[in-house]
């Protein structure tokens, strides 16, 4: 969510296209909120109706087409391979990993797209006002009347003050963990570092390591201790990007086999699966195991990453794949700024739609939110990226010089 992506070719090519997916579907989660059943399904499964709307986007296997604070995790393993992956790398070669201007560059990556999505959705709400009723459903009812003082608007364009649900632009809430992880970038490395011992087998290792972040993740959705719910996915992305090189390996050979084919289908499956599991076992469960089950969503999206980064792709996919690589290498490039503008977007033709009337709003929201997103991308989130990165080389070599200062 946080990085641009690469050109889609290869396992991190899938990455990429990965986090592509990701924004679609948490624009797609957004979207569906909109319909009053489906937002008070979301809410609550007491007399849901079996096969009613609500039920197929809730209860149903397909709620992973809408799974938006699901697929949030997603990100947050992707940036903690991806942010892993090079300064782990870079200090293998040399210990003296250029920390200074990793700071500047990635604060300013970070702060910029998201003090203009601010900004951007300060605009929509003040072009649309918010006044919708109980009649469009719980969801849009809690989006009436959003706080735009001075203070609220310095609280969410800081992203680290608070981690609330923000008020003007509420996915900005995973930012406030993105910067966390950032911040804490060292400590990852580190960690990262430690799993690629004392076992040996690297599947092993990876799945022992796996399992303890998992149940740290779950000790933190029991105990509604924030930090032990979302830093341990980010944890996860190191994990992969330590042993990337040995797991890369182990799925190569795999592939050979028919119980490896197997597996990986096995795998496959079972990410999405996991992912939701919450909601199917959601009827079934209450207090402490609600909340245990609402942490299998954490090893889902290890394993989805997982399966996406190491399972080789046979001759047919690759066709499959090339076919639609443009699109795919597309959404993955404006991911980061999809995330950020589009909820403004899909209240505000919600709010003009009016009750009962959602489609009409998802025919617009949905287009324009990617138009806008392809804008910010081109003129606001690539600039940022070119100006951290001297931004941090300069700041590095002025602290070198001062460092070296007679």
């Amino acid at each position: 969510m946080t990085e641009a992506a690469a050109p889609v070719r290869g396992r991190l090519g899938r990455l990429d296209a990965l986090r592509g997916v990701a924004a679609l579907v948490v624009l797609a989660h957004h979207v569906s909120m909109t319909v009053p059943q489906i937002a008070a399904a979301y809410e609550s499964s007491a007399g849901v109706t079996l096969f009613s709307t609500g039920w197929w986007a809730t209860l149903s296997p397909l709620k992973v087409l809408v799974a938006g604070p699901e697929f949030v995790l997603v990100f947050f393993v992707l940036s903690g391979f991806v942010l892993v992956r090079s300064p782990l790398a870079a200090q293998m070669a040399d210990p003296r990993y250029d920390w200074t201007a990793y700071y500047v560059r990635r604060i300013i990556r970070l702060a910029v797209p998201v003090v203009v999505s601010v900004g951007l959705a300060v605009v929509w709400i003040v072009l649309v006002p918010r006044a919708v009723g109980a009649a469009g459903g719980p969801w849009l009812a809690r989006q009436d009347t959003p706080d735009l003082s001075i203070g609220s608007l310095l609280r969410e364009a800081s992203i680290i003050g608070a981690t609330r649900r923000p008020d003007i632009n509420p996915p900005l809430w995973s930012l406030v963990w993105e910067m966390w992880f950032s911040l804490l970038l060292p400590v990852f490395v580190v960690l990262g570092a430690l799993t690629r011992r004392p076992v040996s087998s690297p599947v092993l290792r990876v799945l022992l390591w796996g399992a303890a972040l998992c149940a740290l993740a779950s000790i933190g959705y029991v105990t509604s201790a924030q930090p032990l719910m979302y830093l341990p996915p980010f944890a996860l992305g190191a994990l992969l990007a330590a042993n990337f090189d040995e797991l890369q390996r182990c799925g190569d050979r795999l592939v050979k086999s028919t119980t490896g084919r197997a597996l990986g289908w096995t795998l496959a499956a079972l990410g999405p699966f996991l992912l939701v599991a919450y909601w199917m076992l959601r009827p079934l469960t209450g207090g402490m195991w609600s909340d245990a089950t609402l942490s299998l969503r954490v090893a889902g999206a290890f394993v989805i990453v997982a399966t996406v980064a190491f399972w080789p792709a046979s001759s047919s996919e690759r066709v499959r794949i090339s076919r639609t690589r443009r699109a795919l290498a597309w959404l993955g490039s404006i991911s980061f700024s999809l995330y950020l503008v589009h909820f403004p977007i899909v209240v505000a033709f919600a709010v003009l739609a009016g009750p009962g009337r959602w489609w009409l709003g998802a025919l617009a929201s949905v287009p324009i939110s990617l138009l806008l997103a392809h804008v910010m991308t081109r003129w606001v989130e690539q600039p940022a990226q070119v100006y951290g990165t001297q931004a941090g080389a300069s700041v590095s070599q002025r602290m070198h010089r001062l460092a070296n200062r007679p």
